[in-house]
């Protein structure tokens, strides 16, 4: 019943290993611009072309927000895994978006501003009509808005790191184009895959490098340790009075936040600020040194991913780190938009092939019956707090290395879906105001 130049389609597509094929299933078939980006490690390869997983992330990512807004009870009972992707996911498309735009600095600001002003006004207009006390809790009145501002704030601190990435890679590429294989770099290879012997000075040379790359890396890393831990203790002492001064400025929605709300806090709360601006500054610190201590630019991300979820599991960071997390969640998704993920052709295609597994992990790691929401309020406990990040961990790999394998452009140019877009953006700013207003089920 098939025609026959349907047939011999499809024969040539699987002639060029493009399918689909026999045993294809829908996460694998491929729109024109994932076989493009099949060709390489790197995420989103070409700044003009329409990613359909960016939207898509971002329409799913919104309307679980407004879900969770309305019906906190999916967020404690971590719903659909929720807790480990919503709002990181969020943060990875505004890192890409911010790597591949090309709008000047105060455009960018100002279109992000005028959003913040309007979810603002809609939040205060809600508060003013059902009569509650704005004046003394407005941090609960901007609520959600703070990650607009927040995003403000972000793009301003990586715009140098963005001009950074872009030499990086540039040199990055001058350096293969010259004839250095990075195939053959930084990790051991043995006779066979090299295709001949290999001589004595060449395995000292890789001794050498691979010493070389550890002192760097790892001495930087010590300093950094230093400096966050012990030189800036003395200066805690000093600081804590006037960080309590400002927060009581902002009413007291901030205690939900983990704002410190005595001087004993403040003092505490700088410390874990140390330790969580001590994680940051090694993404940064490692994002300039793996590029040139290794031939391999795309082992920078993968580097960047280790140093930040090595410590969310072995350090306690409490609610109030995850400004910082925002931060970082944007410094991996501009490092792998730049500089690739190694092997991420590779691992993309068994993640979409093998979907159900980072599903099935992520349930044995959530210990079943577990209430509360542990991304705002971080478990003490070593072992949980192992757990619910490696879940987060394992979603933000899932995304880098197989997030554009999962949606296709068809959603948009066929289905005629593009209006999904304003949609979300739409439901981001209302959908607390409606939440506040109107009763359920009415607020749906």
């Amino acid at each position: 019943g098939v025609p026959a130049s349907e047939v011999a389609e499809r024969s040539l597509l699987r002639h060029k290993g493009l399918g689909p094929s026999y045993g294809v299933g829908p996460l694998e078939r491929q729109t024109s611009v994932d076989v493009k980006d099949d060709t390489c490690d790197d995420l989103c390869p070409s700044s003009e072309e329409h990613y359909p997983f960016l939207d898509l992330t971002r329409l799913g990512c919104v309307f679980m927000v407004a879900v969770d807004h309305g019906a906190p009870a999916f967020g404690h009972w971590n719903v659909f895994f929720a807790q480990g992707w919503v709002l990181q996911y969020l943060f990875l498309v505004c890192g890409v978006c911010f790597g591949m735009s090309k709008k000047p600095l105060l455009e960018y600001e100002l279109r992000l501003g005028v959003y913040a002003v309007i979810g603002v006004c809609v939040n205060w207009s809600a508060w003013l009509l059902m009569g509650l006390d704005w004046r003394s809790n407005f941090f609960n009145v901007v609520f959600h808005i703070w990650f607009v501002f927040g995003l403000m704030v972000y793009a301003v601190l990586l715009v140098p790191v963005r001009a950074f990435l872009v030499s990086t890679r540039a040199m990055c590429d001058q350096r293969a184009a010259a004839g250095e294989n990075p195939e053959e770099a930084d990790l051991p290879q043995d006779e066979e895959e090299r295709g001949g012997d290999v001589t004595v000075p060449a395995r000292a040379e890789q001794r050498d490098a691979l010493l070389h790359a550890l002192v760097v890396i790892g001495g930087g890393v010590l300093g950094i340790l230093i400096l966050f831990k012990e030189v800036m203790r003395p200066l805690l002492k000093i600081i804590a009075p006037l960080v309590l001064q400002f927060v009581s400025l902002l009413g007291t929605g901030t205690s939900f936040w983990g704002l410190p709300q005595t001087s004993q806090e403040s003092l505490v709360f700088l410390e874990q600020v140390c330790s969580y601006s001590m994680v940051t500054t090694t993404n940064l610190y490692l994002m300039f040194t793996c590029p040139r201590v290794f031939k391999r630019r795309q082992l920078t991300a993968w580097a960047v991913l280790i140093n930040t979820y090595g410590h969310r599991m072995l350090w306690y960071r409490s609610s109030d780190e995850r400004p910082w997390h925002g931060f970082d969640l944007m410094t991996i998704a501009l490092t792998t938009y730049f500089l690739g993920i190694l092997h991420r052709r590779t691992l993309g295609k068994y993640i979409a092939r093998y979907w159900f597994v980072p599903i099935a992990l992520c349930g044995l790691l959530w210990p079943a019956g577990t209430y509360g929401r542990l991304d705002e309020t971080p478990p003490h406990e070593m072992s949980l707090r192992i757990r619910s990040t490696m879940m987060e961990a394992i979603f933000v790999v899932v995304w880098l290395c197989a997030g554009d394998r999962i949606a296709h452009k068809e959603i948009f140019t066929e289905d005629k879906m593009v209006f999904m877009n304003d949609w979300a953006l739409i439901v981001f700013l209302v959908h607390k105001a409606v939440h506040m207003m109107l009763p359920s089920p009415t607020n749906w």
